[in-house]
């Protein structure tokens, strides 16, 4: 009776109420993303490549492709609606799932307490166990405008591979002109697409390292294990997709940021940007956030040919270089009465500079083949030797230096009159600092204005506006032998041939020659030539040609000092200008310098005479 009794009840009530839940179709799951505001979320504004705390949104890709919704690059939320619909339909999706990856991902999680259904797969993703990742920078490449403030890109290891066979992930522009001075133009005015690539390391190595000369710092990042995986994922979807290419701020380094903050929801990376974003500044502010701990520093070839070099005599140097060019035999090396430890060195530095010269293409693969193999054999059987035998001093570790952007006030006298100065410069580091290697001669200084105001005359003048000054000093030895070079475009004040001071827009360029006198200080020689605009000339322009010499050394750790001079003959007004200058500059802490300088300038029979009192600040 009973269990007719339930039958009967059954047959009245509802087939509803028994029945399940449906899980909600992909118009629900988009009222409720936006009942949660996921749009709004910072971490999905990352992903989609927009800086934290931006307003109003705009996406920093600009490739159609990146975005599901055609106002996706604009409109956040158009963006998730378009990824729910594609994704969590009933339908299976026409889109790759491996493309947006990233962002399916987050967006499940966080609407996994009202799916049902398992997530979709990405076959690529599943294949992919990161453990570990690292910040890689090759540093200050000023021959390459690209690289002229250095390079960062990322290394994503595993627990199976060594780290050279890691992959490196880089961000970069895609160039359509090799000219230098377009290629500026161009990066400045974002004229070219940038793209994330994928190489193995290894590759990257020989072409920082080998090729280009420049040293390597690693950076590993405190990432987990976990908080790579989900950098690798964004990292899929970036495949092909392309922002377009800002030399000073929208740049390699200031992209990179993007995926660090889809590793770690939180960090601000992308946020904390200046007018200029170069590389050194963004290490510094991941290792605020955090991100970075220790530093490794990986020498070039270069810099470990002149490691070698510096551990031998001169004669020891020229049986290395005999070997080298093969008119000595590593048997006939062997024979000779020298000590063991030398032997070693010097056939050590043979397998440098034959490497070297395969990577810059001055031996073909067969004299390679020759000289390389028959110096390792030779060296084997010298035994391994000791580690200082191969030791490379590593130069001061970047991020120790100073700040990048400078602010200098000076006061002073010029015939007479007295004078204050104040001057700034966004962006990044002057000949007379002590911050980086002392073998060698860097000045990139952009945007540096400076104004004066005479006492005398109660005038305030602009003194000089520099778009862009950079100073190559490349010191030449046995085998490796650069050339130095100079460009400053800008205005400043120049004496005419009357000796008044009139406003110039100058055009100039040098390149040369320099040694190493000492392993901190140089001497140089740059022919030089100039193209001048000014109402003080008589034909309104002139071109000059002459020489650039000067003397860079350090009389103590935290002093570093410049003699230098230019001469030169100016056309078509037949004037010949020279100036003479002594200049120091004093580290008193990481940002702060003190300067003195003293300049003579002659322009036929007029001269004058100014010295200055500088307070240099870095921030």
């Amino acid at each position: 009776m009973a269990g007719a009794l339930f039958l009967v009840l059954a047959a009245l009530i509802p087939a509803s109420l028994f029945a399940q839940p449906l899980a909600p179709d992909t118009e629900e799951l988009i009222e409720i993303a936006r009942q949660r505001h996921l749009s709004e979320d910072p971490y999905w504004r990352t992903l989609l490549h927009c800086p934290t705390g931006t307003s109003p949104y705009e996406s920093f890709v600009d490739s159609p492709a990146f975005f599901l919704a055609e106002t996706g690059k604009t409109d956040a939320g158009a963006e998730l609606d378009a990824l729910i619909r594609t994704f969590f339909g009933p339908e299976k999706p026409e889109r790759p799932i491996c493309r947006f990856i990233a962002r399916y991902t987050w967006v499940y999680e966080q609407l996994a307490d009202v799916i049902e259904t398992p997530p979709i797969a990405c076959d690529e993703a599943e294949r992919l166990h990161p453990s570990s990742a690292t910040l890689v920078f090759p540093t200050y490449h000023l021959n390459n405008p690209a690289s002229m403030f250095g390079h960062t890109f990322i290394t994503i290891e595993t627990n199976y591979e060594t780290p050279m066979l890691a992959d490196a992930v880089n961000y970069a522009a895609l160039p359509d002109s090799r000219n230098p001075l377009t290629y500026m133009v161009k990066g400045i005015a974002g004229s070219f697409k940038g793209y994330y690539s994928i190489l193995p390391y290894y590759k990257k190595i020989q072409e920082y390292g080998d090729m280009a000369q420049r040293d390597i710092w690693e950076y590993p990042l405190t990432l987990t294990p976990e908080e790579t995986r989900r950098m690798v994922l964004h990292i899929l979807e970036l495949k092909d997709s392309y922002s377009y290419y800002y030399f000073f701020d929208k740049n390699c380094s200031y992209m990179l940021q993007f995926l660090l903050e889809s590793a770690r929801p939180g960090l601000t990376l992308t946020q904390d940007k200046g007018l200029t974003v170069i590389p050194i500044d963004t290490i510094k502010a991941m290792q605020r956030q955090g991100l970075i701990t220790e530093a490794r520093y990986r020498p070039s070839t270069g810099s470990r040919i002149r490691a070698g070099l510096d551990r031998l005599s001169s004669p020891e140097a020229k049986l290395a270089r005999d070997l080298c060019d093969n008119v000595l035999s590593p048997d006939a090396f062997l024979a000779m009465e020298l000590p063991e430890d030398t032997k070693r060195m010097t056939l050590d530095l043979v397998t440098d500079v034959t490497r070297y010269r395969l990577a810059k293409k001055k031996i073909d693969q067969a004299e390679f083949r020759q000289t390389f193999l028959g110096t390792l054999r030779a060296r084997k059987t010298l035994g391994k030797g000791s580690p200082d035998e191969k030791a490379v001093p590593a130069p001061p570790e970047p991020t120790k230096g100073h700040d990048a952007a400078r602010i200098s006030t000076s006061v002073g006298g010029v015939d007479g009159d007295s004078f204050e100065e104040l001057a700034i410069t966004p962006a990044f580091t002057n000949l007379l600092n002590t911050d980086h290697t002392k073998r060698e001669g860097i000045q990139i200084e952009f945007l540096h204005a400076r104004a004066r105001f005479t006492n005398k005359e109660k005038e305030l003048s602009l003194e000089g506006l520099t778009i862009l000054d950079i100073i190559s000093l490349a010191p030449r030895n046995t085998f490796i032998r650069p050339l130095s070079w100079t460009f400053h475009a800008g205005y400043e004040q120049r004496m005419t041939e009357t000796g008044e001071m009139k406003g110039a827009y100058s055009l100039r360029a040098a390149t040369g020659m320099a040694w190493n006198l000492t392993d901190e200080s140089l001497v140089f020689l740059l022919p030089e030539a100039e193209l001048l605009s000014s109402k003080g000339l008589d034909k309104g322009a002139a071109v000059g040609a002459g020489i650039h010499t000067g003397l860079l050394f350090s009389p103590a750790s935290n002093w570093r000092t410049l003699l230098s001079g230019h001469l030169t003959r100016r056309m078509p007004d037949d004037t010949t200008e020279s100036r003479l200058t002594f200049e120091n500059n004093l580290t008193l802490n990481k940002n702060n310098r003190i300067g003195l300088a003293v300049n003579r300038t002659d322009v036929e029979e007029h001269h004058t005479w100014e010295t200055s009192l500088s307070w240099h600040h870095y921030f």
